[in-house]
């Protein structure tokens, strides 16, 4: 008989199966109407202040800086949920609420876990730009 899988590794594979391809959310297609270069600068901007964002975290972590942390982490957080990168906004959340209570290896986890999941998230933005036509130009900035 297999061993179950572990809680961790069940939430893995949920959330690699659950987010493996990205969508914009509805909301945001009927804001933007169509119009794919206007897509296109809103994943840009959330890509680089999302990038900038995980680089302060780093340094947070690296100082100890719980408040940074948490601060940084919900920065994240919004913008994910905004671009439908639920993965990352799980995380994200996750890292703000143990930000000051849970020893640095867990945050040092966690951490890592949201730069994955950004880099998964961007790869299906990509991809999604892609796959519908946009222009890769602006998708890829």
């Amino acid at each position: 008989m297999n061993p179950s899988p572990t809680p961790n590794s069940q939430a893995t594979a949920r959330l690699q199966a659950s987010h493996a391809k990205w969508t914009p959310p509805a909301w945001l297609l009927d804001v933007v109407s169509g119009d794919d270069s206007l897509l296109a600068d809103l994943i840009d901007t959330f890509k680089t202040t999302t990038e900038a964002s995980l680089l302060k975290l780093h340094t947070a972590l690296a100082a100890a800086d719980t408040s940074r942390l948490r601060t940084e982490a919900h920065r994240v957080k919004g913008g994910a949920k905004q671009v439908g990168a639920d993965a990352l906004a799980e995380a994200c959340q996750a890292l703000e609420l143990e930000s000051s209570v849970a020893p640095v290896p867990r945050l040092s986890e966690l951490v890592r876990s949201c730069h994955e999941l950004f880099s998964e998230a961007e790869s299906g933005m990509t991809s999604y730009f892609a796959d519908h036509g946009a222009a890769d130009d602006q998708a890829a900035h």
